[in-house]
């Protein structure tokens, strides 16, 4: 057609490792980059997830196909032909515009060395929350979870919402295994083979999809629950290289545009914000790392590759292995 329009904002996105909590906690195969910056994020309550009307701490608007991190969060805009931007927050959140993009796709979240599997890492969850605004001309889109394994080479997508008037269809994979109940919804789960750009140039790779039944705009997602079920039907997961939250929107004519934006971007690894409170090592707000917040033989710390530490975090401020390492004023990890 004439091409199509919108905005989809994220208002809250994040993905993560652990129980599923209640803390404050893509494109088509085309893979621009594989040099993405490792930052995990912390997670939200569900209120404080859909409630999320904007953005806050520091930003930076890009124009062009970049592969960048701010704060320690890694973050990706691509985009084939049109005028597009996207803009990424300290916080997490971010928020992609495109104007008659044939393909568009922006993505905030972990990165990883691709040596350690998912279960070695950690339960990985993403809190998001998705704003669409003027969206018009959408033909193809996935809203959700993003990412990329190696050895085997896998390319996964968690579809929890789309820009298009219908949801995507049994055309995203050659392989339907079925409806599943995951994280407490119905997803559909495919399968494909294909040969095209990926992370380790053009070669042949796995894609694995969970497309939700029911679209919802804002949420947790329990990203190892989808592994899981994967693994159960003998879809191997690899050694991961990143798990991110995406928004993404193609169109079959002139181009697509609109605003998704995300007021609430997060992915993270540790406990369920639910326990949070009973987690907290200390109350207090603060970076430090000694021997205190390093004691592997407490089942309260928290995993490798978790937050331990940030202005504003009051989870658990110990590791259960490695070392509390400051990243910036908001964000420590345990490496």
């Amino acid at each position: 057609g004439s091409g199509t329009s919108g905005t989809a904002d994220f208002p809250y996105a994040k993905v993560y490792i652990g129980n599923q909590q209640n803390q404050p906690s893509y494109q088509p195969t085309t893979t621009r980059n594989n040099s993405q910056p490792t930052s995990p994020a912390t997670g939200g309550s569900s209120g404080e997830i859909c409630s999320a009307s904007g953005h806050s701490g520091e930003s930076t608007k890009v124009t062009s196909n970049k592969v960048g991190s701010i704060n320690g969060i890694g973050y990706e805009l691509w985009a084939d032909s049109g005028n597009n931007s996207a803009t990424f927050y300290s916080d997490g959140s971010f928020s992609c515009t495109f104007q008659n993009a044939k393909d568009y796709l922006c993505r905030s979240g972990l990165s990883f060395d691709s040596t350690k599997t998912h279960s070695q890492i950690g339960h990985l969850y993403a809190d998001f929350k998705l704003v669409k605004q003027g969206i018009s001309n959408v033909d193809y889109s996935y809203v959700g979870i993003y990412g990329w394994t190696r050895s085997p080479l896998v390319e996964f997508y968690i579809v929890d919402n789309w820009l298009s008037q219908y949801r995507p269809g049994d055309w995203v994979g050659n392989k339907k295994h079925g409806d599943f109940t995951i994280d407490g919804a119905q997803y559909t789960v495919y399968e494909n083979t294909r040969t095209g750009p990926s992370i380790d140039g053009n070669t042949q790779f796995k894609q694995y999809f969970s497309i939700r039944k029911t679209a919802r705009d804002c949420g947790t997602i329990d990203i190892t629950a989808h592994f899981q079920q994967w693994e159960k039907l003998g879809m191997t997961m690899g050694k991961m290289h990143e798990a991110k939250v995406l928004g993404e929107a193609g169109s079959n004519g002139s181009g697509t545009s609109g605003t998704a934006d995300f007021p609430y971007a997060k992915v993270y690894t540790g406990s369920s914000s639910n326990n949070a409170s009973s987690n907290n090592a200390s109350s207090n707000n603060n970076n430090n790392n000694n021997s205190s917040n390093n004691n592997s033989s407490n089942s309260n710390c928290a995993a490798r590759w978790a937050q331990c530490g940030g202005n504003g975090f009051n989870g658990a401020k110990c590791c259960k292995e490695g070392t509390c390492v400051q990243m910036n004023q908001w964000y420590s990890q345990c490496q």
